[in-house]
């Protein structure tokens, strides 16, 4: 396998981890408006309640990282970017997983409000 079309591949996957990120805070965010939803991780339940802050630690620092991520890939030989897809992959379902079940607590948000 090419490894710049690999890279590049990997670089794709790390800008969608960025946006189901991005997706996860602007979600939270709004299902913490409803009735019954609370932050579930700890480290987090004191930054999401200000937007400011939470932007900033879902949005910004993840962008840098994301950035000096993605220049580190054109560095790696073969090997070492296997095994990097294997850790974009597991982020990338962690991610996904998150926004599932965002879904899910949407659509009980909704049912809520329309009984």
């Amino acid at each position: 396998m090419d490894d710049m079309r690999f890279s590049s591949r990997a670089a794709r996957e790390l800008w969608l981890i960025y946006a189901l990120n991005v997706a996860d805070w602007i979600c939270t965010v709004v299902l913490l408006r409803g009735e019954g939803f609370f932050e579930a991780n700890p480290l987090m339940r004191g930054i999401v309640g200000d937007v400011s802050a939470g932007f900033a630690v879902k949005c910004l620092f993840p962008l840098l990282l994301i950035l000096v991520l993605a220049r580190l890939f054109s560095t790696l030989n073969e090997p070492e970017l296997h095994g990097t897809e294997r850790v974009v992959n597991a982020v990338f379902g962690f991610y996904l997983f998150l926004c599932v079940n965002h879904i899910a607590n949407f659509v009980i948000l909704f049912l809520r409000q329309g009984a």
